[in-house]
């Protein structure tokens, strides 16, 4: 025989042999009565566990649907040619431009954001317990009440925001350990992976929806500049040009020649329309 037969043989002998004190039949009835009891409740235990978590999954569920259902997205495209006003939920203006598209939802009850594709200016009403985002595909801005230009590059996905008035915080989708402030008239340009801030005038843009800009004692080159940028006409200029400045008001309907018709007369120069090349050549009277 094996010794662990041999062990077990003797163990059970020892205890047939062995005296205890006999047991009343309430006392096992009891036992009885506990062990069952023991049994019965853990299932019911498992079972309230089990309904509480699908209680709460439900009710998870119902929140999300209540929300995706009673607070849908809003998509608005812009095709036209002529910028789209947009009048967001807490009342902020978006002007859309060409070929752009912007998505937000019906309800700024709990937080307040766009996302935008293309170029769009915002003037963002005030809210300073709730901050308003922009986001492109690269880039976020983050502000609580103010104005800025946002242009996105959809082929690129560079981005530069403009501040107008205000203050806004940027940051980088694929660095979101770092975040640049920028103040009036300097803008934010995001490109090929890298940060830049740069200076721009204020004044030199209908962006803001001002019907005419006002421009005082500004160069010249900056007022060309600004006219390259919105009528897509490269300048041509000589030593004439250098250190000239100039004082006009400039309306939003203006064309490029009643504009260079005005600055003829103003500062004396001769103002050539190439239209093949798209250039404007600048000769002295």
């Amino acid at each position: 025989m094996e010794k662990y037969e041999y062990d077990i043989e003797k163990k059970m002998e020892q205890a047939w042999s062995s005296y205890y004190e006999t047991v009343s039949g309430d006392v096992v009835e009891k036992s009885w009565k506990s062990l069952e009891s023991r049994i019965k409740n853990k299932p019911n235990k498992l079972y309230k566990r089990i309904s509480l978590a699908a209680a709460i999954f439900v009710l998870l569920f119902s929140t999300y649907y209540f929300i995706e259902i009673y607070n849908p997205t809003i998509t608005i495209q812009n095709y036209g040619q002529v910028e789209k006003e947009v009048r967001l939920p807490d009342g902020s203006l978006v002007l859309l431009k060409h070929d752009s598209e912007i998505r937000y939802k019906e309800s700024f009850e709990n937080k307040r954001g766009v996302k935008l594709n293309g170029q769009a200016f915002f003037n963002i009403v005030k809210d300073s317990s709730k901050e308003f985002k922009v986001e492109t595909a690269t880039t976020t801005t983050r502000v609580l009440g103010t104005s800025f230009l946002v242009t996105e590059d959809k082929i690129s996905r560079d981005t530069e925001v403009s501040l107008y008035s205000g203050r806004v915080l940027m940051s980088v989708k694929d660095n979101q350990g770092t975040s640049w402030a920028i103040i009036p008239g300097e803008s934010f340009v995001y490109e090929k992976g890298h940060v830049l801030i740069k200076k721009f005038e204020t004044n030199l843009s209908f962006e803001t929806g001002n019907k005419f800009s006002d421009l005082n004692n500004i160069p010249l080159e900056k007022l060309f500049d600004f006219l390259h940028d919105r009528f897509h006409y490269r300048f041509i200029t000589n030593e004439y040009t250098i250190n000239k400045r100039v004082t006009l008001r400039i309306n939003k309907s203006d064309s490029l020649p009643q504009i260079l018709n005005l600055l003829s007369i103003i500062n004396h120069m001769n103002y050539e329309i190439n239209k093949a090349d798209k250039e404007v050549h600048v000769f002295q009277q």
